[in-house]
């Protein structure tokens, strides 16, 4: 048998398909399954399927797919992690139909249909009358028992959900087939590693959505020269490249009693770990030999982002162009939508690259400013300002490439929300973002899928490349168990090294003249429980060194806010060319204080799947299926947003991973919301061409409406004592002598600019500050070989 064969056969068993696969035709390659053993969920969720997306002759619809095994997909396969009691998990269908009352809910369904059609079940009935039903479900007042209404109805909507997204997400063709090492299986000949799916053999979701996937190396090369003309400045060649030959990477030396030994450890390869250990590797000296430092990053993710020779902005890599295929298909995968959606901290291993979330994040960068950096000194007392974070942010400036997308690439509906709030008054601004040689695709802009598969997008992995250039060693699939804390008597405690476990599951113990922590504001707290260092009331009798503020005084980012999805009778959304960094504007320019109210806008929804379940969607049948058609429906909606920044509330991360509100200030949160909701509206009424439908989305009381935290920040953050934080403004542990943090849980609060900018610049700063106190001469020699 065939490799490629082979790998197609075990991915469809993977999706759980049932039945004996057969081969549909040599030429196409496809598979048709035989029906699977009949049960009547299978049977009710196909006639489901037929009424969402039907089919006629010449425009195939979903039970076309029937023979491919899609109704079992739609069963057994996860759809998106939710949110169950503060965790994330995977449910399918089946999951959620046996939650309901399993086979129960489904017998409830099918035979309710008998009190509108003397008798007949679901099944029985013909299409007409079943669309009928359905809509005497959805409409109060026509069952007259409301559980059992609430019970179809929920039954409905979740096989509405799973059936609308596994067809738009493009099944059988959803899935880029892979090898035993994961690796994309590319086809024969094919030196530009273009990894779409789809094919033209039969008709899909994209298909009728005209959603084309991944360009194709031809479409790159027409986009690039259109996107040479409208850049201000395109980059040629490499932004970063290996040297040739490259220096050995660090090797460690055996300490006296046989571990590992390095200069310095860094918990962590993500955003900050990158450009602190390429910089100290770089720049950094031992104090007491005046010799290269030996660097190794212990990183939980795999490392194939650095395996390519360089960073090439617009074009890519070979072995990133292969392995990010920017098709949202796969749960778990580094592309999935767990990890593009959400990023659950304690997500097992699928979620962790070498470069972090850096290679997940959007693009936005905003950057500190004094007004941030007078709410930092608020919170904790640090020495901070924006005069000393000045080198800092120009050097995550330059190697981000912080721009603005050109006006070129706003659609019809930004430049109408523009002139909008022009008419109101208010100062309109382009959001920056991190892009060199950006070329407008939805896979770049969207906050799905937006791994930087042609590397335009900002991410550290500049700072590893400088820091393999200089013999820093990566030690990949690999998670931190514990810091090592050694107690000395009459003195401080002292981090000596720390524990791994490898991808094997073997334990290994290396040893260090100096720790760093760069594990983000969630992972940090976890790591430092596991190592004893905390709270008296979390550790108990675990508790080797106290601090009250580990896991503490977390921020972030909030929803919540007011604004509308409007929907025009003529396309506003996006055309050939997708710009990220859209246009904003906010009530009172800066200096800001807390609730600070900011407006933005936003067009319909990127992909086929969040299109087919959208706010204009129609509910099933031949209307969904045109307004799909084509991107239709989605190139006419527009969204118009108020909310808040800067929010006062507090967190606290427990060791059983929940993470716990400490504080809220719903007052000022709802005065601020309830203001935002006024001007949204008068900003509606100035658009210069009115919408034929609205829907608005009232905001909902603080107390209700922020209950997770984003951009996450704080759990060790920097201040000038131990009684307000974990670390010292120069990043150094209040408690332990050489362990150091640098992440978004150094930064003392979530205030204005959240995200990627603070956490880069904040590395770029801790990076100054640790080669200052620790690695150049003059330096304590304590600890070090």
């Amino acid at each position: 048998m065939a490799d490629n064969e082979e790998i197609t056969r075990r991915d469809f068993v993977k999706q759980g398909v049932v039945g004996t696969a057969v081969l549909a035709g040599a030429a196409s390659g496809a598979f048709a399954f035989a029906s699977p053993p009949g049960d009547l969920a299978h049977s009710v969720v196909l006639e489901l399927g037929g009424l969402f997306i039907p089919s006629r002759p010449g425009d195939p619809g979903y039970k076309d797919l029937e023979q491919y095994g899609i109704t079992q997909y739609v069963l057994t396969s996860p759809l998106r992690p939710i949110q169950v009691a503060g965790q994330f998990q995977l449910k399918s269908l089946q999951d959620k139909v046996q939650e309901m009352g399993g086979p129960r809910i489904v017998e409830a369904f099918n035979n309710a249909a008998g009190q509108f059609f003397e008798g007949k079940n679901f099944l029985e009935l013909n299409d007409s009358q079943k669309e009928q039903y359905l809509n005497s479900i959805l409409e109060e007042g026509k069952i007259a028992d409301a559980k059992l209404r609430s019970e179809l109805a929920g039954f409905y909507r979740a096989a509405r959900e799973h059936v609308m997204d596994a067809y738009y997400k493009n099944y059988p063709e959803h899935e880029v087939k892979r090898n035993a090492q994961g690796e994309p299986i590319l086809k024969p000949g094919d030196t530009h590693q273009i990894t779409n799916p789809n094919t033209k053999t039969l008709v899909t979701g994209w298909d009728i959505a005209g959603f084309k996937g991944p360009m194709t190396w031809e479409e790159e090369e027409q986009r690039r020269a259109l996107m040479k003309k409208i850049l201000p400045h395109w980059y040629e060649g490499d932004l970063v490249k290996l040297t040739n030959p490259r220096p050995t990477p660090a090797a460690a030396i055996k300490t006296s009693d046989g571990r590992d030994y390095y200069d310095v450890i860094v918990l962590g390869g993500g955003t900050a770990g990158c450009i602190v250990a390429g910089r100290i590797a770089e720049r950094g000296i031992n104090p007491k030999t005046g010799d290269r430092l030996r660097v190794a990053v212990i990183e939980g993710g795999d490392d194939w982002t650095i395996r390519d020779p360089g960073i090439r902005p617009g074009y890519g890599y070979p072995i990133r162009r292969r392995m990010i295929t920017n098709v949202l298909n796969e749960a778990l995968g580094v592309e999935g939508e767990v990890s593009a959606a959400h990023w659950p901290w304690d997500y097992p291993n699928n979620l962790k690259l070498f470069g972090g979330m850096a290679m997940h994040y959007g693009g936005d960068v905003h950057f500190p400013e004094q007004d941030d950096f007078e709410l930092y000194r608020e919170a904790s007392g640090v020495d901070w300002d924006l005069a000393k974070f000045g080198d800092a942010i120009e050097e995550i400036r330059e190697l981000f490439h912080v721009t603005y997308a050109p006006v070129e690439c706003w659609s019809k509906g930004d430049h109408l929300w523009a002139e909008a709030g022009r008419a109101l008054g208010y100062h309109i601004q382009r959001s920056p973002i991190a892009y060199r040689n950006c070329l407008g695709t939805v896979h770049e802009d969207s906050p799905l899928g937006a791994f930087p598969r042609y590397d335009t997008k900002g991410t550290s992995l500049p700072w590893a490349y400088i820091g393999l250039n200089n013999g820093m060693k990566v030690i990949a699939n690999a998670e931190v168990e514990k810091v090592l804390i050694e107690k000395v008597p009459g003195g401080r405690p002292v981090a000596i090294g720390a524990v791994y476990k490898d991808k094997s599951g073997t334990m290994h113990e290396v040893r260090a003249a100096r720790v760093i922590v760069a594990c983000s504001a969630l992972g940090t707290p976890m790591l430092l429980y596991r190592s004893g260092y905390g709270p008296r009331d979390y550790l108990g009798d675990k508790l080797l060194v106290e601090n009250d503020n580990v896991g503490r005084n977390m921020g972030g980012d909030g929803g919540g806010g007011a604004g509308f999805t409007l929907y025009f009778n003529e396309p506003v959304g996006p055309g050939e060319l997708r710009g990220r960094g859209g246009p904003w504007a906010s009530l009172k320019p800066r200096p800001w204080k807390e609730c600070a109210i900011t407006f933005s806008t936003g067009g319909g929804e990127s992909y086929p799947q969040q299109q087919a379940l959208g706010a204009y969607a129609p509910e099933l049948g031949w209307k969904h299926k045109e307004f799909m058609r084509n991107g239709y429906g989605t190139s006419r909606i527009l969204g118009l947003g108020a909310g808040i920044k800067g929010i006062p509330w507090s967190w606290r991360m427990r060791p059983d991973a929940r993470l716990e509100r400490v504080s809220l200030d719903a007052q000022r949160i709802d005065a601020a919301l309830r203001e935002a909701a006024e001007l949204a509206n008068a900003w509606l009424e100035k658009l210069p061409i009115k919408p034929a439908m609205v829907q608005r989305r009232a905001p909902r009381p603080a107390a209700t409406a922020f209950t997770r935290p984003s951009h996450h920040s704080g759990t060790a953050r920097a201040g000038a004592s131990r009684e307000t934080s974990v670390c010292s403004s120069d990043f150094d542990c209040h408690d332990i002598e050489h362990l150091l943090f640098t992440s978004g849980a150094s930064i003392p609060r979530t205030t204005f600019s959240g995200g990627m900018g603070p956490t880069a610049v904040g590395a770029a700063y801790a990076w100054r500050r640790m080669i200052a106190n620790h690695f150049s001469r003059g330096c304590s020699t304590q600890g070090f070989a």
